[in-house]
């Protein structure tokens, strides 16, 4: 049953730091983390609508996106999802609800505003619905911003999410292969990527596009989160580099180890996925 959005809670993305990150890393994990929303709910409820649910029709699609709205209801839970990927622009109810994607809470797991979710397509009475819905995981990863000329980014940058996430740019390339590649575009002198996807996907992807060989980039972590990791490879970034993110968050963890020595590309892949399955 798909409720009428004529009254809606909205996740906006801050100018800065996003807060979803917050509660994602003070639990000490990353599966289906906050990817840069948040900050922003305006508070009301959705006016009632509809007459029970109608057949599912599957399109045998897949498709990405960002869930962008959750109503915590109990069994009746159900939230939006802005596609960014994998949605044929002909179909006629990809214009419905604001170009939106309905997910009910039997379809989900673990449902957090802000984080990346591939789901199947279908359509029922009421437009498109997401089932069998999979949070990515997520890796940050942060540079000075002239050196990311350095780096191999695909050619096509694209906001299908506009409306939700405007200091933000993604790289549709990447999903053919599992990955979401987001960009954040603040006014900082640290770049921001964020990588979406399985461990394997996110490591692979990285690799291609320069990220984990560079000497200068670093992880992003909290400090919860880097209690397991060797103080030497572990810096504190001012707020002058991130301006707006809160102490807790500013950790930089260097893959290539610390000043004077050069972690090989095994002990680099090694040290992600201990971080990952955290």
């Amino acid at each position: 049953l798909k409720l009428l959005r004529s009254h809606r809670r909205v996740f906006k993305e801050p100018s800065r730091w996003p807060m979803v990150w917050s509660s994602n890393w003070d639990e000490g994990g990353w599966q289906g983390a906050g990817g840069g929303g948040g900050g922003g709910w305006q508070s009301s409820s959705p006016a009632k609508g509809g007459w029970g649910p109608a057949p599912r029709q599957r399109l045998g699609l897949h498709a990405v996106g960002i869930l962008v709205e959750w109503q915590q209801k109990g069994p009746k839970s159900f939230g939006w999802i802005s596609p960014i990927y994998g949605i044929p622009e002909h179909l006629p109810e990809a214009q419905s609800h604001g170009g939106d994607v309905y997910v009910n809470a039997t379809d989900i797991s673990d449902p957090r505003p802000g984080s990346v979710i591939s789901f199947s397509l279908y359509i029922d009475g009421q437009g498109l619905g997401a089932e069998e819905c999979v949070s990515r995981s997520v890796l940050r990863f942060t540079m000075p911003m002239g050196s990311k000329a350095q780096l191999t980014l695909p050619m096509v940058e694209v906001n299908p999410c506009v409306a939700y996430l405007k200091s933000s740019v993604f790289y549709p390339e990447l999903e053919d292969r599992g990955v979401t590649l987001r960009k954040y575009m603040w006014e900082s002198p640290l770049t921001v990527f964020e990588l979406w996807g399985s461990v394997q996907d996110i490591l692979r992807a990285a690799e291609e596009i320069g990220l984990l060989a560079h000497p200068e980039v670093e992880v992003l972590t909290s400090r919860k989160m880097a209690k397991s990791i060797d103080p030497d490879l572990l810096r504190d970034i001012s707020e002058q580099e991130l301006p707006g993110v809160p102490p807790r968050f500013r950790v930089g963890f260097r893959l290539l180890g610390a000043a004077g020595t050069s972690a090989g590309p095994e002990e680099v892949r090694a040290r992600l996925v201990a971080l990952l399955g955290q």
